[in-house]
């Protein structure tokens, strides 16, 4: 009669639920699984999917029964390295819907608010309308399959049973600076355009006091915005594909972060 242990039944569960949480870690920060436009048994199946692929390639386990604190540990372990790989890479979407609030902003627009179902808040219309735009352009570019493929590297790269050192969720945390470098970086050209527009109308409005700003300022920086941004948009194209490609080369330098 064929008899299983406990050890071999605990073993075979840990061989799919510690990956599975590395997955779903990052299901849950990616830019665009994360998104609640995606249904929650999509993100579940489509983790469990990943899994049983990766499962059989994955290196040595460690001996630890998946119930006790080592095995917990463990697993809030995979958790917190799949977000922090999501994370790194939701940077650039971030970016871009901070350099749109900016743009948006700059044009006269920051009151055209509306509900946007994806992450339930109130979103300019242009940092919509610009974060549509990357990720097309994320999904133009391979941008999904460069990420599952970085999860993969992962399991080679940082095994399960490796944790990330302090220093190295530090170094996290500092790129999260990215956020607003890049932010300013990609709304800078539509803003330098809209402070000479400004510049002008305040001059115009200086040498003639009767100059009705309110009745030509607005609509003048509003198409001046517009036009400085249809200018600018082929110049985003390859500025994110840099940022994103920055993002993929960080995520593999975090992983192999030495311990102290």
């Amino acid at each position: 009669m064929l008899e299983i242990t406990d050890a071999q039944i605990n073993a075979l569960v840990a061989v799919f639920i510690w990956p599975f949480a590395r997955i779903a870690g990052l299901i849950m920060a990616d830019p665009l699984l994360a998104t609640r436009g995606v249904p929650r048994r999509f993100k579940a199946g489509f983790a469990f999917f990943l899994t049983v692929l990766i499962a059989p390639i994955l290196p040595p386990l460690p001996d630890v029964p998946l119930v006790s604190a080592e095995g917990v540990a463990i697993l809030v372990q995979q958790l917190l390295i799949g977000v922090g790989i999501g994370f790194a890479t939701r940077i650039v979407m971030g970016a871009v819907e901070l350099a749109g609030f900016t743009i948006g902003t700059q044009m006269g627009l920051g009151f055209a608010l509306f509900f946007d179902p994806m992450s339930s808040a109130q979103v300019p219309g242009v940092a919509r309308l610009l974060s549509i735009f990357v990720f097309l352009l994320f999904l133009m570019m391979g941008g999904l399959q460069v990420l599952v493929g970085t999860l993969v590297d992962s399991f080679t790269v940082l095994p399960i049973g490796r944790s990330v050192p302090v220093e190295g969720w530090r170094t996290l945390a500092e790129w999260g600076g990215h956020l607003f470098l890049w932010g300013v970086w990609l709304s800078l050209p539509v803003v330098a355009a809209l402070l000479v527009t400004n510049l002008a109308i305040g001059v115009m409005t200086r040498a003639a006091p009767q100059f009705n700003v309110f009745s030509f300022g607005f609509p003048l920086t509003l198409m001046i915005g517009f036009i400085a941004l249809y200018f600018a948009l082929p110049l985003l194209v390859p500025a994110v594909e840099t940022m994103y490609r920055e993002a993929f080369g960080f995520v593999n330098v975090w992983l192999k972060t030495p311990k102290p």
